[in-house]
């Protein structure tokens, strides 16, 4: 009698523990992604920066990072997408340049040998801007009267690549990414069971 008050007395708890198991579970696995997200976030950004000798706050300012949660309806499938903006970034965003005698500074690693700043009638302040060597007047459709006409400078707007750059990050951080879900669930369904009540 007492072995089966023992027994049942385990039955009974381990049932209690197990009921609503799906529930936590699959807030376990929520939590888990979504800490991955930010996680993967910062390793991204980390990276970045010191490839390119920026802050991380810059490049945050930028918006070209972004780590985002998907779910399909209807299946339990979830994924994460890594969202890096590739476009190039103008020159200027990089700090606050500065003319000098050789060309144009900005921040403390980044220079434009034969550079100049110009700012623009359409801009509030002004760009990084280098003679181009091989130049042509275009045909196109000018924005103030509409009409085609020949025209344009023989300027061009110097910009930052950064597609390399983030092409590297992602796959250093790509094997690890496994790893790091792995534990966090560990972490999460440790928690949602034996924690959590």
């Amino acid at each position: 009698m007492l072995i089966e008050q023992e027994v049942s007395g385990d039955i009974e708890e381990l049932t209690q523990l197990f009921k609503h198991s799906p529930e936590k579970t699959e807030r376990a696995i929520q939590r888990a992604i979504s800490k991955l997200s930010r996680w993967a976030e910062r390793q991204v950004l980390r990276e970045m920066s010191q490839r390119m000798k920026v802050s991380q706050k810059l490049l945050k300012e930028l918006n070209r990072i972004k780590v985002r949660l998907n779910k399909s309806y209807g299946r339990k499938e979830r994924y994460m997408t890594i969202w890096i903006g590739i476009n190039e970034v103008g020159a200027h965003r990089f700090g606050k340049p500065k003319q000098t005698a050789k060309g144009v500074r900005v921040g403390t690693h980044q220079f434009w040998e034969n550079s100049f700043l110009m700012q623009p009638v359409n801009t509030s302040k002004e760009l990084i801007f280098e003679r181009r060597d091989y130049w042509k007047h275009r045909y196109q459709r000018s924005k103030r009267s509409g009409r085609m006409m020949w025209m344009g400078l023989p300027l061009e707007k110097k910009t930052v690549r950064i597609d390399t750059e983030a092409e590297t990050s992602l796959k250093k951080l790509q094997p690890k990414l496994v790893e790091r879900f792995t534990d966090l669930l560990h972490q999460e369904l440790n928690y949602a069971f034996n924690i959590e009540s």
